[in-house]
């Protein structure tokens, strides 16, 4: 089977697998988990089976110091194989598990395993309700995996927007999962909106840069000819930041995913680990090997000036606001704010180089190294942190104060939540520990020949000592301190409302509710103290691999540099605020109201609009459409006055054909007493005859067909128009005294259209519609690939042809109105010949 079915199985099966399982009774518990865990495990199965790595000799090259990651294997000699799926719009079925999009295709269905257990200890079994949301549960959960992966496999960058709009039409199913909660619903509308705006940015961005370019796949876009300062380029990478800044909530569009842990704790442990806001982390990895690389002289000059200020200011915004809350959820969403703005930030500044020379290598190098390894170490402690939240949400609160001394009733739950915050602190024994020290590294070199990268530098220390602080802060609580831990202010101490309720599970699935965690904690540790068998896992998929004091490796042991000086100062500072009496208050994120105050704005904006347009009057705004119309048209001549020849030559040739002007001369009267009449049965005279004199002038130009089909409408319209008379008030409403704009309005409307239909009659033949038609008729279609002609019509009237063939269910419709009309006249007289009438009878009612 050819790797593209393979990989399309692959992203399908957890949508599968889901749906199948809504098949199960409710009752039927323990297959609907294994069938709902079958379809992350398989794909994980497949991916791993189908991956596109960096090529082993160029990692041999990284790590001996003599070659660098810089353009891994973005430029492949072979392309991956495609399916064509909708050509004519370069949208097709193709598949690209490099080193970066293999490791999110192996995160993404991995910790969907995981969360796929944890949500059957979180929702139970215990009742009818429980068991009902995880049917429920499943089926969603699985769109959202089959979404994700759908973004990070494919190839196709317009196959990628596909998967990421549908990523936000499954996170509004989650985040809204309680459809009893309106706060609920407004927070998944307000995070629909908002992804939902950055995917009309990326769309955009696709777009412009598919059209500027030609390249619309992400394997052509290192090794394809882009001239970089073009503005086609420039604005496509703009609008596609955007869409990525949007989906991984940086500043000031990060409002969104604080508000997101309306969903159940399974979608945020699963949404803030591997999928959703990592897509724009992901999007920007896509992007770098072409347009933020920049060792080689070709890069796009705004990426470090883009991307780098809203990084930071979202690294530092999160961490500063995750130290005040309370809240563990909304504590552990800003540290991801945070976590993501420094990721951004790591791309960012691999558009800066810096020279380096030791060892007998001298080489300008990218500031950054080891992107995949600062991935997976947020996804492996960000994970066990929420599903901790939620264990302890279900035994305890969720509220910090709340938890004193929680840790003496809940050891194995708290204990995993104190080790998945270590790793969140960066402290030694973790991998968080190497990677703070990497991009350290990064910033130090790079603020060396960039001296406004000091300013990332002071943030990235402030944010690791927010991060210290808060880990301070949970052990200190946890374990019950009576001077430094939080207490309760308000003597509650109970079961947190998380939106449903059932009875505590022992055994094996009640464990489920924090066993999860304990894989990707133990990854976090075996990462800071087994390193080499980190790197024997995770370097296969790394894609920048720079700095030659590495060696091509994760350092095992810390390095005596400035930047361990650095991280040591960051700890100490950390420890201190955590143990002091600051930023200890719930603070509130003044972002949150950005969304609720533009759409309020929006909404006054509409009922202004509304108010001044929908105004509800029909002569409104068939005024409003014929004024445009003309202001239109008289633009148009403004800037082409040759369009007058053609009403010049036709007022010549005017006294050769004088039938042709005495009908027109009669539609053109009958049409002009109409409004000025007052007798009803004068208009309705006057209208027939306007359009008898129509169907005469169509016999006059051979077309008998149209003459025929008028005649009927105008003898059917007559006789409605006659017998819908007698229905009226005897006395009509005057409509009051007509304003002089109507008059003008109306000339200039028919002179308008009557000019329109002259320059269309008086066109260049090859801008003639009628010549198509002709062609089509006689001679067929042209095929587009072949340029043989195909069968023409059939026919020798071209009108009929027409009428039959190319407009088919205009005419067909056509046909359905005079049927309907011609019943609606046949009940009229069988109505008007028994004798009923409308009038109301005589006496009380």
């Amino acid at each position: 089977m050819s790797v593209v079915w393979i990989l399309l199985l692959a992203v399908l099966l957890p949508l599968g697998t889901g749906l199948a399982s809504l098949l199960l009774p409710s009752r039927s518990v323990k297959p609907r988990v294994l069938l709902a865990m079958l379809g992350p495990l398989l794909a994980f199965v497949l991916i791993a089976s189908n991956l596109s790595l960096p090529a082993a000799d160029a990692a041999g090259a990284a790590a001996a110091g003599h070659a660098t990651y810089a353009t891994p294997p973005a430029v492949s000699a072979a392309p991956p194989p495609s399916v064509p799926w909708i050509p004519s719009l370069n949208l097709n079925l193709s598949w690209w598990p490099n080193g970066l999009g293999g490791f999110f295709g192996l995160l993404v269905s991995g910790i969907g395993v995981l969360i796929v257990l944890y949500a059957r200890g979180y929702f139970g079994a215990a009742d009818e309700q429980a068991r009902l949301d995880l049917r429920r549960f499943y089926a969603t959960l699985g769109f959202f995996t089959t979404a994700m992966l759908g973004v990070v496999l494919a190839d196709s960058t317009l196959l990628t927007l596909v998967f990421w709009e549908l990523t936000s039409v499954s996170s509004f199913l989650l985040i809204g999962w309680d459809r009893h909660d309106r706060n609920a619903i407004k927070l998944a509308v307000q995070a629909f909106f908002t992804t939902g705006l950055g995917g009309m940015f990326l769309l955009g961005g696709i777009a412009v840069f598919g059209a500027t370019t030609g390249v619309w796949r992400w394997s052509e876009l290192a090794g394809a000819d882009v001239d970089f300062g073009s503005t086609g380029v420039v604005l496509g990478f703009v609008f596609m930041f955007v869409g990525a800044a949007a989906k991984s909530a940086q500043w000031p569009l990060h409002y969104w995913l604080p508000g997101a842990m309306a969903a159940p704790t399974p979608v945020s442990a699963f949404l803030h680990s591997a999928t959703m806001v990592k897509a724009g982390v992901f999007l920007v990895g896509r992007l770098f090997p072409a347009f933020g690389d920049a060792t080689d002289g070709v890069s796009i000059s705004s990426w470090a000036g883009v991307i780098i200020p809203f990084g930071t200011v979202t690294m530092l915004l999160g961490g500063v606001m995750a130290v005040c809350k309370h809240d563990l959820k909304q504590v552990f969403a800003y540290t991801t704010i945070s976590q993501l703005g420094l990721l951004m930030t790591m791309y960012g500044l691999g558009g800066l180089t810096y020279a380096y020379a030791g060892d007998g290598y001298e080489k300008v190098l990218p500031a950054i190294d080891f992107d995949v390894t600062q991935i997976a170490n947020h996804a492996f402690y960000k994970a066990p942190l929420f599903i901790c939240a939620g264990a302890i949400g279900h035994v305890a609160s969720r509220q910090l104060p709340d938890l004193f001394g929680a840790f003496h009733k809940h050891k194995a739950i708290c204990g995993v939540l104190l080790a998945a915050g270590w790793c969140l602190a960066a402290l030694p024994l973790s991998i968080s520990f190497q990677a703070k020290e990497i991009f350290l590294y990064a910033v130090v070199h790079a603020a060396k020949e960039h001296p406004l990268v000091y300013v990332v530098l002071v943030a990235t220390l402030l944010t690791a000592m927010c991060n210290v602080a808060i880990f301070v802060r949970l052990a200190t609580t946890l374990l019950g301190s009576e001077r430094f831990g939080m207490k309760p202010t308000h003597g509650r101490h109970g079961h947190e409302d998380h939106g449903h309720h059932h009875a505590a599970e022992g055994g094996l699935w009640g464990a489920m509710i924090w066993l999860p965690a304990v894989p990707l904690v133990a990854l976090q540790f075996v990462g800071g103290t087994a390193t080499p068998l980190w790197n024997a896992l995770f370097l296969p998929f790394e894609t920048n691999i720079h700095y030659p004091g590495f060696h091509g490796e994760v350092p095992w042991i810390p390095h005596l540099s400035v930047e361990l000086l650095l991280s040591a100062v960051a700890i100490a500072a950390g420890v201190a605020l955590g143990l002091s009496p600051l930023l200890r208050g719930a603070n509130p994120d003044a972002h949150t109201r950005i969304f609720p105050l533009a759409s309020g704005s929006l909404e006054g904006l509409g009922g202004l609009a509304q108010r001044h347009l929908q105004t509800g009057s029909i002569r409104h705004y068939v005024s409003v459409v014929l004024t445009v119309l003309v202001a239109g048209f008289a633009l148009a001549y403004a800037r082409d006055r040759s369009m007058s020849e053609a009403v010049l030559a036709a007022l010549a040739d005017a006294g050769e054909s004088w039938p042709v002007v005495f009908l027109g001369g009669m539609i053109c009267l009958t049409a002009f007493l109409l409004p000025v009449a007052r007798e009803r049965v004068v208009r309705v005279l006057l209208l027939g005859a306007c359009g008898f004199a129509v169907v005469a002038m169509y016999v006059l130009f051979e077309a008998p067909d149209l003459a025929l089909t008028q005649l009927f409408f105008e003898i059917i319209s007559v006789l409605l128009f006659v017998l819908a008379l007698r229905l009226l008030p005897a006395d009509a409403k005057p409509c009051g005294k007509p304003g002089p704009w109507r008059p003008v309005l109306s000339a200039a409307v028919g002179l308008t259209l009557g000019w329109l239909t002259l320059l269309a009659a008086t066109a260049d033949p090859p801008t003639r519609l009628g010549e198509a038609f002709v062609r089509a008729t006689y001679k067929g279609v042209e095929d587009p690939v072949t340029g043989e002609l195909g069968r023409g019509g059939g026919g020798w009237n071209i009108v009929n042809v027409i009428l039959v063939d190319f407009r088919g269910f205009d005419t067909l419709g056509e046909i359905s109105v005079l049927g309907l009309a011609a019943l609606c006249v046949w009940a009229m007289l069988a109505k008007k010949k028994t004798g009923k009438s409308d009038a109301p009878a005589g006496g009380d009612a």
